[in-house]
């Protein structure tokens, strides 16, 4: 059973520190807990298939792809071309989940937000939970198709929650700014889902970037997720680690997320009153 922590809202002139914020989160921790139960009950527990959706989405479009970049493309890779792309999959998925989804985690508990205070990240973190548990699922198939290619685990697989970590950032960076501008810029979060649309085709997830001409390699570094998937591969498939050329990238998709934090928390007051 879960229970939710009580805690007491100093109302200020102005916004709360950040530690202050910080610890109304920490404070309110469980609730995210309950907000990520109650959305997975109703994805999956309500329906005929359960769990079973969560295996069953990422094995039909990976299925989708291996036909067309394997068979039809034929796409040449040092693994086989499945689990390289089953691990561009884990990775684009859990983006894409956590950018789309939690871009409109505020939006959809209008009704939640006028009636009782708690940190509106409270939101978005159960959004993150949500697709990390999904992710699990998927990480876990992908697991049984290791071990069936003799694929084991090495020290390599220790650099995986590093990479899962920036994985999430850079899926926040999105979702923060997406809640957070919001407020001045109504429906600006639709624009994320046609964005990823078409970022999934402009990001090895499916192809390696060995086909991509060595000119247009910039635009390849420049690509945050580029270098994340690269290093699932590493992880998963011991390729080789991301270059250095990857790290800019990440290093700055990681500033975009801390300061959507913050701003997140400089206006949060102001979205129950805009809801």
């Amino acid at each position: 059973m879960l229970y939710i922590v009580a805690y007491m809202k100093v109302i200020t002139p102005g916004p709360d520190s950040i530690g202050v914020y910080v610890r109304s989160i920490v404070a309110y921790r469980r609730l995210i807990l309950v907000f990520a139960w109650q959305e997975l009950t109703a994805m999956y527990v309500q329906t005929r298939l359960g769990i079973l959706w969560a295996i069953i989405k990422p094995l039909l479009t990976l299925a989708v792809f291996t036909i067309i970049f394997r068979f039809f493309l034929q796409v040449s890779t040092s693994s086989p071309y499945y689990l390289f792309a089953f691990a561009g999959m884990l990775s684009w998925n859990l983006f894409s989940q956590i950018a789309i989804n939690a871009s409109t985690a505020v939006v959809h508990k209008q009704n939640v937000i006028r009636k009782m205070y708690f940190p509106k990240l409270v939101l978005v973190f159960s959004k993150v939970l949500i697709a990390l548990a999904e992710f699990l699922i998927s990480l876990a198939v992908m697991c049984v198709c290791l071990l069936w290619e003799h694929v084991l685990p090495g020290i390599n697989w220790l650099a995986l929650p590093v990479f899962v970590l920036l994985n999430i950032v850079c899926g926040l960076s999105i979702a923060v700014w997406m809640n957070a501008l919001n407020i001045r810029f109504r429906d600006l979060y639709q624009l994320v889902p046609t964005a990823l649309s078409i970022g999934v085709w402009i990001t090895p997830v499916f192809y390696p970037t060995t086909i991509i001409p060595s000119q247009y390699n910039f635009f390849v570094y420049a690509n945050p997720m580029a270098g994340i998937i690269k290093g699932y591969r590493y992880a998963l498939l011991n390729e080789p680690f991301p270059e250095i050329q990857y790290w800019y990238a990440i290093g700055i998709i990681v500033l975009i997320a801390v300061a959507g934090l913050w701003y997140f928390s400089r206006v949060e007051d102001q979205m129950a009153d805009s809801a």
